[in-house]
This record gives C-alpha cells, structure tokens and sequence, in this order.
C-alpha cells in the first residue's frame, strides 16, 4: 500500500474521533464508543501501513500497537501501552459492547473510549510526524 492510503486511514481516524465526540455529546453512548473504537484502529493502521508493514486482520488494539513497537523499538509506545493497559482493554471489548451487548455502553465507558482514541491519535500523529 501506499502513502496515499496511509493518510487516507489517518484523514478517517480523525473524522471518525469527530464524529465520535458529536454523538457523546448528543448522549449516543454506543454510537460514540464504536466510532472511537473505528478511529483508533484506523489511526494505528495509517500509521503501519506508512512503515510498509502489512496489516493484520484484527481488532486488537494492544496486538497493533505492538507491531510498532517491534517495528520502531520506540519506548514510548510500550509505555503508553503499560500506563493505559485498562482502557486499551476496554476500548477493544468497546466493539462488541456497543453493537450486541446487554447492558449497553454506560456513559462512563462512552468517555473512556473516546479519550483513549484521542490520546492514540495523539501517539500516531507524533510518530508519524516523526518518521
């Protein structure tokens, strides 16, 4: 794949953290936890996808990030990882949750996700820029 599909993934990521926001702020719990979920995968992909790494078919967030960890040996993404542990967890059993669970997303997960989301869009945009 190419740059051009990185950024593209990226230029996703980022629209889906926006939308993400709009529907916690309109109390649309599921809605918005899956759309951090999205915009986290996406981000994290983008930024493999520039380092010409072939993408896994997963949606285990802690399993990408630590393909660039291996790839780039770069300390502050295990960190990030070991520091935000819990809410990487729940923001990949946020999928699952958001669409089939019972009880659904509460509020305080919705908020969880969605600044997890923006605290890994934050990491990849300071790793991309930095590559």
């Amino acid at each position: 794949m190419s740059f051009d599909v990185a950024l593209e993934y990226l230029n996703k990521a980022k629209e889906y953290l926006n939308a993400s926001r709009l529907l916690f702020s309109n109390s649309s719990y599921n809605a918005s936890s899956l759309a951090s979920e999205v915009s986290a995968q996406l981000a994290i992909k983008a930024l493999l996808i520039k380092l010409g790494i072939e993408v896994p078919r997963t949606h285990e967030i802690r399993k990408l990030l630590s393909i660039i960890y291996d790839k780039l040996k770069i300390d502050e993404v295990m960190i990030f990882m070991r520091e935000n542990r819990k809410d990487l967890i729940i923001l990949e059993n946020i999928r699952g949750k958001s669409q089939y669970g019972i009880p659904s997303v509460s509020k305080d997960e919705a908020e969880i996700a969605l600044l997890i989301a923006e605290k890994i869009l934050s990491l990849i945009e300071k790793l991309w820029n930095n590559l």
